[in-house]
């Protein structure tokens, strides 16, 4: 459940949101960055509600590793978000690249 949970915060999550900004002006760093902090959603959250009052078969496997995979990831962006975000700033004007923001 642990290697599943970590698959889905990387390789699963990443993956297609590095490969949907081919072809865009996109660093590969700002990509990286997208697709780990990426699109996250309060479905799995929904699902793993669901699944055991339906009384599925492995719905109590699933329900754990939903709630595996939350808690990493609420611990893992919530350690590296500053670090991170200051780190492609600093990239970024060094390289002179506009970063999207308010005006």
């Amino acid at each position: 459940m642990v290697v599943y949970a970590l698959l889905s915060l990387t390789l699963i999550r990443m993956l297609p949101i590095y490969l949907s900004l081919a072809g865009t002006a996109q660093s590969v760093e700002s990509k990286l960055f997208l697709g780990w902090f990426g699109p996250r959603g309060l479905a799995s959250i929904v699902f793993a509600i669901i699944v055991p009052n339906e009384k599925i078969p492995g719905g109590e496997t699933l329900a754990i590793t939903v709630v595996c995979t939350v808690f990493l990831s609420i611990l893992a962006h919530g350690l590296m978000a500053n670090p991170l975000a200051n780190f492609l700033a600093a990239r970024n004007s060094r390289s002179g690249e506009n970063t999207p923001g308010p005006q």
